[in-house]
């Protein structure tokens, strides 16, 4: 039977070829404009602590890079091209310190100023590297080759760098969730049952689960083959091309509404989109008509707080949601631990829709505690600190 996503034009997520397609046309331009703009980091980087008469004896063209857009008062002016390096790689030279001392010895006070970073890397910095580097393993994985575009050209000519800048914040707004059939299609697998997964995607194959990397994480300890075929819980197999695809959509989440990132593309567009605020918003939106979880008896307080809850499976054939309980210490007013008897099957056809969405997610319980190990799933509400752990630590992302 054919779903809404197999009439949608230009969205072939059934097609092994039209998702290498979609690689080359949205991984690739992230990758080739994150290279290039680590590849200046690295170039500039290699002037710290030495002086801007060694900068100008070295190469006379990087000197804009630290001085350019300091007016005589010592203050960035608007659009400056040093404040501009220095958000974006926390690599600078002392503004006020550079007006007094050309102000006093003029060009020969160069050999007094030092170039100088940050202790700790910037946000915007942190982000690139590590866009270039899970751009870099899809890449690899289907061995897509890219382009290596000469950093000569931001050298000779420092208004190139907002090219690149808006290039890359274009190439991450379209690869995005919300705007990108292909990358909701990632979003939307991330911990969903077959029952859903192939009504929605119902012409999905085991090759295309094969090639992007989806299995099974949860499957009910039930005699009915087919009640456990339509209630396994699929996800993104670790290190699988849907996976690192998750985790460029995710850093892309955390980070569009950093000032440290804001104020770098502020330099090449209006207004910086917010993803993850737009992406909830889309969510917020189209989870309007559907009953939520809360309505069912005894889950009111699914998800009420900000800690991960944990979901007991047992029951006659154990396909029964028995009980739940957050993390939160039982002294605590937070603490919930209900008895429940809904069978799993009403639970995950509840859920359904926010786990499309990406509203919340349910993974297997890795604890370690003795009083949690009994608990087969865990839940995660999107809006909560859990799930940005969760998200942060399945998908490795380092922050």
């Amino acid at each position: 039977m054919e779903s809404y996503y197999d009439t949608l034009p230009n969205f072939r997520y059934w097609d092994i070829e039209a998702w290498r397609n979609y690689i080359r046309e949205y991984i690739v331009p992230i990758y080739e404009t994150t290279n290039l703009l680590l590849e200046l980091w690295n170039k500039l980087l290699l002037y710290v602590g030495r002086s801007l008469r060694d900068v100008k004896d070295s190469n006379e063209k990087i000197i804009p890079f630290f001085i350019g857009g300091i007016d005589e008062n010592g203050h960035y002016k608007d659009r400056s091209l040093a404040r501009l390096i220095r958000t974006m790689y926390g690599i600078y030279i002392d503004p006020k310190a550079f007006v007094g001392i050309i102000k006093e010895f003029g060009e020969e006070g160069f050999k007094s100023i030092l170039v100088r970073k940050d202790e700790r890397d910037p946000i915007f910095l942190l982000l690139i590297k590590n866009l270039n580097k899970f751009c870099a393993e899809v890449l690899q994985e289907l061995t897509i080759n890219s382009q290596k575009r000469n950093i000569d050209e931001i050298i000779q000519n420092p208004n190139k760098l907002l090219d690149i800048l808006k290039e890359l914040y274009k190439a991450c707004v379209s690869f995005s969730a919300n705007y990108n059939y292909y990358t909701f299609f990632i979003v939307s697998t991330g911990s969903l049952h077959w029952k859903y997964l192939i009504t929605a995607y119902p012409r999905i194959s085991e090759d295309l689960i094969e090639f992007l990397g989806l299995e099974p994480i949860f499957t009910p300890k039930t005699t009915d083959k087919e009640f456990q075929r339509d209630y396994t819980i699929w996800s993104h197999k670790p290190d699988g091309l849907a996976y690192n695809l998750y985790r460029i959509q995710a850093l892309l989440w955390m980070n569009f509404n950093y000032e440290g990132v804001k104020n770098v593309f502020a330099y090449v567009v209006q207004e910086v989109e917010d993803l993850k605020e737009s992406y909830t918003r889309f969510i917020e939106r189209n989870l309007s008509t559907y009953t939520r979880i809360s309505s069912i008896p005894g889950f009111e307080q699914l998800g009420a707080w900000e800690v991960e809850y944990y979901l007991k499976i047992g029951g006659p054939d154990n396909i029964f949601i028995v009980e739940y309980c957050n993390s939160y210490s039982p002294t605590y007013y937070k603490h919930v631990h209900k008895s429940v008897m809904c069978p799993l099957s009403e639970f995950l056809d509840m859920i359904a829709p926010e786990l499309f969405l990406g509203a919340s997610r349910i993974s297997l319980n890795n604890s370690q505690s003795n009083e949690l190990k009994e608990y087969e799933l865990v839940y995660y509400k999107r809006s909560s600190w859990a799930f940005v752990n969760y998200i942060k630590t399945y998908y490795q992302i380092e922050w």
